[in-house]
Order: C-alpha cells, then structure tokens, then sequence
C-alpha cells in the first residue's frame, strides 16, 4: 500500500490547520492535551470539552471517511491519508482527547457494517454533531478479559417489544458523560460462551434502570466506571446485527479499534516519546549510555509498530484476501516527520515542540482513520489486532517507566504543595507512568492476546478452561 501524501491531501492539509487556527483558540486552548492523557479522563471542564466536540461536529471535522453509499451524515469526505492529515494536524494544534472518540470511531464503523438504514440516519448524525456521546457495555466484573463469559441478559418483553438488561459492566469510559452505551448482552435463554448474545443501543437516561459509579485511578481521576443495569430498557429496532449475532457484530467492533485506529495512536505515542527524549537531554540523563540505549530502542520499536500499523492497514484495503500474503509494499507518508530522537531539536522546550514529529493521539485519542472500506469492518488477519495491542500496550508502559527514570529522585515528588482542598497532584509524566501500569490491561490483557495468537492464528491446541 502505497501510504504518501499527494497535492490533495497538502491542500486538505492546509484547510485542515487553518480551521484549527481559528476556532481552537479562547478558552479551548485551556484544554490542551498533556502526555498520559486518556479521552475518558475526568480532567478538565468537561462543559467546556463537550463544546470543543460540538465545534468540531459543525465544522465536520467528525467522522471523516465514513462510508457514504447510503449518503452523508454531516460530516466532510476524506480519503484515508486525508484522516491521517487531519488527526497529525489536530496533534500539532495541540487539541483534547476527544470525548467522542466511542461514537466516531468504534460504534460509527461498527453501524455502517452491521447496521440497517433506520439506524444510520437515526445515530450517526448526532454523532457526526456531537450531540450525542457513547460508551462501551463490554467488561464484566466475573468475566475479566473473557469476554464471552458475560453474564448481563436481555429478556425480551413480547407485548412492549423491548428488551429489559439487567447485569453490570465494568470498566466503562465515559459512562458518566454518555448520552448512550452499546451493550453486549446474553439473549437466549441457556446458550454459553459466544453463542446467543446480542448487540443492543441502551439510552443511559433511565433513572432507577441504570446507575454509574466511578471507579477512583491511580492518577487520583475516575474515567472508568462501573455500571449497572436493572430492568434497562432498549428498544428491538436498536437491536444490531441481528438477535443472537452480537459476537459477530462486537469482533468487528474490536477490529475497528485495535486495528486502523492504532496507526493514528502511535503518532500521539511520537508526541510523548518526544517530551521524554527532551526531558533527557534537560536533566543530563541522556548521558547516562543504559537509559541513552533504552531511549534509542524505545524510538526504533515505535518505527517498529508504525510499520506492522501500515502493513495491516494495507490488507485490510485489499478486496480479496491473498492465500499466500507477502509484506505489503509500504512507504512512509513522511521520513522527516518521524519521531526520531533530535538533540538539536529536542533540546529545548517550547510550546508547538511536536510539531517536528508525526503527532496523533495516545489511547486513540486522537480523530483517526474510519473503517477500512465500504462495509469492511477490520482487518482480515485473525491476528493483527492481537498483534498490534501486545505491541503498543508493553511499548507505552516502557514509556512512562522511562519518564519516571530520566526524573531520578525528582519524580517522587509532586508538582505543588500538598493542601486538604488538593492532595493528590501528578504532573503530566507522572501520570504517563502510572496510567500506562493498565495498558497491558484493559482491552484484553497480554496473556488473553497472547492465547488468541496461539489458537486462532498458529492452530495451537486450545487452553483448558475447566
């Protein structure tokens, strides 16, 4: 797959840093995104978060290259390099985590692959306005990584024509923002494992029906939640996929996030790597041959996985699978944009520093890349999402380990004077490194990765789960 950027894509460029010029100004630009951050976060006015979403939406910076065969919901068409423009120059402005990263870019692809007419005109839209945020009902408490072990059932009522859920999820970003949650559910009386669920729109409006509690992180925020559902209600028109088709309908999901949208994460993960080589070099540490090598290998395994990201990137653009599949030919949409250690570049702070590399977004935070194509929701390798969270979870863990250790001593320390109304300040590295501590975590953890690679890919003999 040929990756360069053409005369179109400069000229989308152009607009694309000219709009952001103008309307990320004002009190947006107090939400500026710091490294570590995560798009759930519950840092910042998040009035004023949800404004810059709505800034966004009537601009129609949202949902870029979404399929439009059965027309537009509002927002611009862009070929795929046209998304990888936009979500570097959304970087370089500095712009927040996007609180409607769930809509845009995992359940948007998800309904333009698995959803009916009614339900595309009924919710992209308002995603595409940011009138409408989304969370994801995926995790159990029970279940772990498993996600197949869920237990949340969905009863359908016969007269009312609605299913009534009730169990608990877990982990749930945003959920105490959401206006709506996607929610894998048991719909078949008796059926186990992947079988019998189903893929449902829950509105989280529902009073007595659904309660959010935040879950308190190491980083002293509470961006995850738990949620509970009793007797919820969701109508059977935004049942999708099908009743009893959710696991398919939810592995495309999946696909969708850990496949295209990787690429556009590993430009924020440049970003990050940048602060810390500059932090190196600030405090002397970079002398220092061991952490200078570590520096150096934690550059390359990033080149590493922007590659392998292309790669998938390319298969999944292909129309028709290949038996015997070589390495897709690539090219890089810009050498001097790569996130290469520069001492001459990097030695001194200034705001705008990132600018130098590939910016994105850490933790797709980022608007990145939609669905591959019309009605493709991934990619067409078992393995590559696997593939792809081992790689990036273990890289950016390394990264905040390597934050705190070009600090020393420093690092223990807070960024100001402990009060009663304050006590539990990080600065910006220090919460890199204790929320990266999760990355190897949630969304599968490695050992789950791992074991989806040895069955699904290499035909391993099954693990026990007796």
């Amino acid at each position: 797959m040929d990756f360069a950027f053409g005369p179109e894509d400069e000229r989308f460029r152009t607009e694309a840093r000219d709009w952001l010029a103008e309307h990320f100004t004002g009190p947006f630009t107090a939400l500026e995104q710091e490294p570590g951050g995560h798009p759930g976060e519950a840092r910042g006015d998040m009035t004023a978060r949800r404004a810059w979403e709505r800034e966004l939406g009537t601009g129609g910076w949202i949902g870029l290259g979404w399929d439009r065969t059965d027309g537009a919901y509002g927002n611009r068409a862009a070929t795929l390099t046209q998304q990888v423009v936009w979500a570097e120059e959304y970087a370089r402005a500095g712009a927040p985590g996007r609180l409607g990263h769930i809509g845009e870019n995992l359940l948007a692809p998800t309904l333009l692959a698995h959803g009916d007419l009614a339900q595309r005109a009924r919710f992209l839209p308002p995603i595409a306005r940011a009138e409408e945020l989304w969370c994801q009902g995926y995790s159990e408490p029970d279940a772990g990584s498993d996600l197949a072990g869920l237990r949340t059932r969905a009863v359908r009522d016969p007269g009312e024509g609605t299913y009534r859920i009730t169990g608990q999820k877990i982990w749930t970003s945003l959920a105490h923002e959401a206006d709506w949650c996607f929610v894998l559910a048991r719909t078949e009386e008796g059926s186990q494992r992947h079988h019998g669920l189903s893929f449902l729109l829950v509105p989280m409006d529902q009073p007595g029906r659904i309660e959010v509690r935040p879950i308190r992180q190491l980083t002293g925020t509470a961006e995850f939640n738990e949620v509970f559902f009793d007797g919820a209600v969701a109508r059977a028109e935004h049942l999708v996929g099908g009743a009893g088709h959710g696991w398919r309908v939810a592995m495309s999901l999946l696909a969708v996030e850990r496949g295209v949208s990787t690429l556009v994460q590993q430009i924020g993960f440049a970003q990050e790597l940048s602060r810390v080589v500059r932090l190196a070099l600030e405090t002397g540490a970079a002398e220092e041959p061991v952490l200078r090598d570590r520096l150096i290998r934690q550059w390359a395994e990033l080149k590493a996985m922007r590659w392998n990201a292309l790669r998938t990137l390319g298969a999944a653009q292909s129309p028709t699978p290949n038996p015997n599949p070589s390495p897709a030919r690539t090219s890089a949409p810009n050498p001097a944009r790569d996130p290469a250690p520069n001492p001459a570049r990097d030695s001194a702070p200034r705001k705008g520093a990132a600018h130098d590399l590939p910016p994105g977004s850490a933790n797709s935070q980022a608007p990145g890349p939609q669905a591959p194509g019309p009605r493709d929701p991934g990619p067409q390798d078992p393995g590559a999402p696997s593939v792809a969270k081992l790689l990036w979870g273990g890289w950016h863990q390394r990264l905040g380990e390597l934050a705190v250790q070009v600090r020393g001593a420093a690092a223990a320390l807070g960024p100001a004077r402990w009060t009663a109304g304050r006590p539990y300040e990080l600065d910006a590295f220090q919460r890199l490194f204790l929320f990266s501590r999760a990355d190897t975590i949630y969304g599968g953890s490695d050992e789950i990765q791992r074991t989806i690679i040895a069955e699904r890919v290499l035909h391993l003999p099954k693990e026990s789960r007796r």
